[in-house]
């Protein structure tokens, strides 16, 4: 069998309950979304922008992390109104019924992924700012590989024990663009950009416990798929990797340099 076929053949034992849903139910518009990406943040914006003053964007940035708040918030109480008892140490098998339950599960983890695409905006945003240095390889990479895990997240295992990633990081992404929002006013910006650094602190935490429920969900006797979370450690652990080393950066060594 061809890669393509292979391919094929993986990507066609999707959820029948998303096969047609808009940009899940097929591989090919996320990869051109992301290529454009990838083209706009270093090719297209960056000659676009050479001779020209940076953009503000102050007030379209704050009404953007409302939204995040107010969307992520919805998503973790959608969830959590239908898993009260979600834990990271608990095995919980994927439900692939359409109870109302479960598809309200579906939805939640679908609007998620759409989230992610969402996001997509911020590094764009970085180029016509011209705040180049904030598009660093552990910005664009969690950005892209959030749009893939979250397209095959929705295709294959929305729901059940997954259902804690997509809680877990819009919890985590209510408390991040609350303190961008806050950070943005005047009168209150100095007393809240000290707390950054227990952002970034949220985040490791964040991907601690997904490999705590990972290690669980790989355990013989969890009902549930297993190359998604083999797919998932690795992942989880660059990203907790460059999470660290950020933070490393930004707090540790600049304490030891004062």
């Amino acid at each position: 069998m061809g890669i393509l076929e292979t391919y094929n053949y993986y990507y066609e034992m999707s959820d029948p309950r998303v096969e047609n849903w808009f940009l899940v139910g097929s591989l090919w518009p996320i990869s051109l979304i992301l290529f454009s990406y990838l083209y706009f943040v270093f090719q297209c914006g960056p000659r676009y922008m050479e001779n020209r003053p940076a953009y503000k964007f102050k007030n379209f940035i704050r009404v953007y992390n409302i939204f995040q708040v107010i969307a992520n918030a919805y998503i973790v109480n959608e969830i959590w109104e239908v898993y009260p008892d979600l834990t990271v140490l608990q095995c919980i098998p994927i439900d692939y019924s359409t109870t109302p339950g479960a598809l309200r599960i579906v939805k939640a983890c679908y609007y998620s992924t759409m989230l992610k695409v969402v996001d997509l905006i911020e590094t764009g945003l970085f180029v016509l700012r011209k705040k180049n240095n904030q598009i660093s390889f552990l910005h664009v990479y969690h950005h892209i590989t959030t749009v893939l895990v979250g397209v095959v997240f929705v295709r294959y295992v929305s729901g059940g024990m997954a259902v804690l990633f997509p809680a877990l990081n819009g919890a985590v992404h209510v408390i991040m663009y609350s303190y961008y929002f806050l950070s943005s006013i005047e009168g209150i910006k100095d007393v809240v950009l000290p707390l950054k650094r227990y952002v970034t602190i949220i985040q490791m935490v964040q991907f601690v416990i997904f490999l705590l429920h990972l290690l669980i969900a790989l355990s013989p006797s969890c009902p549930v798929p297993k190359f998604p979370v083999l797919v998932m450690i690795p992942n989880v652990l660059l990203n907790f990797t460059l999470f660290y080393n950020f933070y490393k950066k930004a707090y540790l060594n600049s304490k030891t340099k004062k």
